[in-house]
């Protein structure tokens, strides 16, 4: 993320897992890495138990992650948990900018997905005709989400693609509360990530929306 090409937070940070030149790789993603980074910062003080638990991963990894989170000053850590320190503050909110997020939202009681817990995510000028949402639906999948929904804004309409079907034909409420709380643009996207719990879709929106943005 701070080098030239498409070098950036995420594989820096995995990179640097090694101490020396011999030692286990971590049994983490880049996905699991940046929902760590975003919990850390949306809950902190977070403690090694929410995030193992959160992220479905073990103690130990959670432990070594956020040993070298602290080497690298993104984090520190207290007996209240982890914070995000000022540098992992700025460097989280600029990989969230390269990849064109401008605001992630829970979605308490979402009627687009009645019964299940649903995570919005707003990428800036994303939207393109001819989009389908089923390259997004199955990498949600695969992140152990139950899927995703993803909804352009065009000519002032909240849609959803490939047809263009208006949200409020389909649920009035959520496209009133979508407009409220994204005051979305011309062209942005929303992507929405669906489960059976808060962080798997949270997962999900952003394994989503790792395949809009190609990052």
């Amino acid at each position: 993320m701070f080098e030239s090409g498409h070098r950036h937070m995420l594989e820096d940070v995995l990179e640097k897992w090694r101490r020396g030149q011999t030692g286990p790789l971590p049994h983490l993603t880049s996905l699991q890495l940046l929902q760590a980074l975003i919990l850390i910062h949306e809950k902190a003080p977070v403690g090694r138990r929410i995030l193992a638990q959160e992220l479905e991963i073990s103690d130990g990894t959670v432990r070594g992650l956020l040993e070298r989170l602290a080497e690298q000053g993104i984090i520190r850590v207290n007996k209240s948990g982890a914070v995000l320190t000022g540098q992992g503050t700025s460097r989280l909110r600029k990989h969230l900018s390269e990849l064109n997020i401008i605001k992630m939202q829970f979605l308490d009681g979402c009627e687009l997905v009645p019964g299940k817990s649903a995570t919005a995510i707003q990428l800036t000028g994303k939207y393109r005709p001819g989009m389908t949402g089923v390259p997004q639906r199955d990498e949600a999948v695969r992140s152990g989400a139950q899927g995703s929904i993803i909804i352009g804004f065009r000519g002032g309409r909240l849609v959803f693609p490939p047809d263009d079907i208006d949200a409020s034909e389909m649920s009035p409420k959520e496209d009133k509360r979508l407009r409220g709380i994204f005051d979305p643009s011309e062209n942005d996207l929303i992507v929405i990530g669906f489960a059976s719990n808060k962080p798997r879709s949270l997962s999900g929106a952003l394994a989503a929306v790792l395949t809009i943005t190609g990052s």
